[in-house]
């Protein structure tokens, strides 16, 4: 379901974080799986090459809720998985959906694997324009950290790609560091 990028992210990000054994297992698998409900979403909405419409947005809007239905029908520790995949299209300032959760009672995974993912469209081919650079695109996550993510999970998506790169993000990773102190 995922793209690999958004999963290995996810990953780098648990671990940057200090995440146990069993919680950097849920964010990885929660990252392969957060868009296993769009299955069960009509596929003329989810390939639409144009905007939907605001009837196709409510139908798409039910794909998390979908998604966390068929995990928790596998059962297992894919039933954990279910509720971080139900929340991994909420946001921080509560604007999200389908729950309008926000702050920390969004599960910690969730907004993980919400960052990852915002990252990678952002960074990747799409049909309604060209990627952004990687600077480009991590400028706009701190740009809307304590809107619709979670600043310390933007800080540390920063951090991992100054590890994992040779991105040269010093006035990002200031900026960052001022969200993460306002929002204490």
């Amino acid at each position: 379901m995922a793209r690999r990028s958004v999963v290995e992210l996810s990953v780098l990000m648990a671990d940057r974080m200090g995440l146990g054994e069993h919680e950097r297992r849920l964010v990885e698998l929660a990252a392969q799986l957060h868009d296993v409900g769009k299955l069960a979403i009509p596929r003329e909405i989810v390939e639409k090459p144009g905007p939907l419409t605001k009837e196709e947005w409510a139908v798409m809007r039910t794909h998390p809720v979908r998604g966390q239905v068929l995990l928790e029908k596998a059962g297992g520790v894919l039933r954990e998985v279910g509720v971080i995949v139900r929340a991994s299209h909420e946001r921080w300032d509560g604007h999200g959906y389908p729950d309008g959760l926000s702050g920390p009672s969004i599960p910690l995974a969730a907004r993980m694997v919400a960052c990852c993912d915002a990252f990678n469209a952002m960074t990747s081919e799409r049909p309604y324009g060209p990627p952004l650079s990687h600077e480009a695109a991590l400028r706009e996550l701190v740009d809307n950290a304590g809107g619709q993510f979670d600043p310390h999970v933007v800080q540390a998506l920063i951090a991992v790609k100054r590890e994992a790169t040779s991105i040269r993000l010093p006035e990002l990773a200031r900026d960052a560091e001022l969200l993460v102190t306002a929002a204490r």
